[in-house]
């Protein structure tokens, strides 16, 4: 057995903005958490408890390990009254009447105004408002992010002098997630890290290891998909009907400069299997088709 799947769920603990897109004044955060901002989090707060936080190689590095040896699964939204630990995510196709109820139960918005550095002032038309999911329910019940992860045997135990194998669990005791952190967002704590063995991901469907040890996940027919599925290239997967978008982001070298990603076109979440298909996790949870296992990531 090469993989340990692990059923990972944050309490939220502050609001959470992850980026989407702007519509007028209104910055939009993305329903769910992706697996590459997970996987960013995680780096980052290994290389921090090492002392290594001015070291950008240390960064590049670890990262690379992590996308190596684990896989990041998108991290969803769920709340239950009470503070036990839910463990089953609320995608909002599970409001079949009415999908905008899921809006109403877990987004809000605050009002925000770029200032000018020296004056402290704004200028006219910079008030805006950020998007963020809430760490309460309209309802007053916590909010929780509940997701997947699967960690590969033979973790390296030190990768440029930070610790990974005996340090993983505990970097993901306290996390911080998106963006406004400045402000105090996206501050998340560990409910629930716990290796199962029913192989069943969150979203209730089975796993299992094929070629390649890669990990492949069976969909059933008609059923929506809980990531982003790979629209266009020799990954692309069939079979699946919803609409694309293109991924992409900044990503810091370790220099210090920034650049853009090479974008990825992928089907969004929600998007339906319309026959029962097996799809490849890759390191950020985005799925690929099966039968390209061995191509590079």
């Amino acid at each position: 057995m090469t993989w340990t799947h692990y059923l990972l769920v944050f309490r939220l603990q502050s609001p959470l903005h992850i980026g989407y897109r702007k519509v007028g004044n209104l910055m939009q955060t993305r329903r769910y958490v992706p697996g590459k901002v997970l996987w960013g989090a995680l780096t980052a707060h290994l290389v921090r408890l090492a002392g290594q936080g001015n070291n950008g190689q240390a960064y590049q590095k670890v990262g690379e390990q992590l996308a190596e040896y684990f896989r990041f699964g998108y991290l969803w939204p769920t709340h239950q009254k009470g503070d036990s630990c839910p463990t089953k995510p609320h995608f909002p196709w599970d409001e079949p009447e009415d999908r905008a109820y899921w809006d109403y139960l877990y987004l809000s918005s605050r009002a925000r105004t770029a200032l000018e550095a020296y004056s402290h002032t704004a200028a006219e038309g910079m008030l805006y408002d950020v998007e963020f999911i809430a760490p309460h329910t309209r309802e007053g019940n916590p909010v929780y992010l509940v997701g997947d992860l699967w960690v590969k045997e033979n973790l390296p135990q030190n990768v440029d002098n930070v610790p990974i194998r005996d340090k993983w669990q505990q970097a993901l005791q306290v996390l911080r997630l998106g963006g406004e952190r400045g402000y105090g967002w996206g501050r998340v704590e560990r409910c629930l890290l716990e290796p199962t063995t029913n192989k069943e991901t969150a979203a209730g469907f089975s796993w299992r290891e094929e070629r390649g040890n890669e990990v492949v996940v069976n969909i059933p027919e008609a059923s929506p998909i809980p990531t982003h599925a790979l629209a266009n290239g020799n990954k692309a997967v069939s079979n699946i009907q919803g609409m694309v978008e293109p991924l992409v982001g900044w990503e810091q070298q370790p220099d210090g400069i920034y650049k853009i990603s090479t974008p990825l076109i992928a089907y969004m979440p929600g998007s339906i299997i319309t026959q029962r298909s097996k799809m490849r996790v890759n390191t950020y949870g985005i799925w690929a088709a099966v039968n390209n296992l061995n191509t590079s990531k």
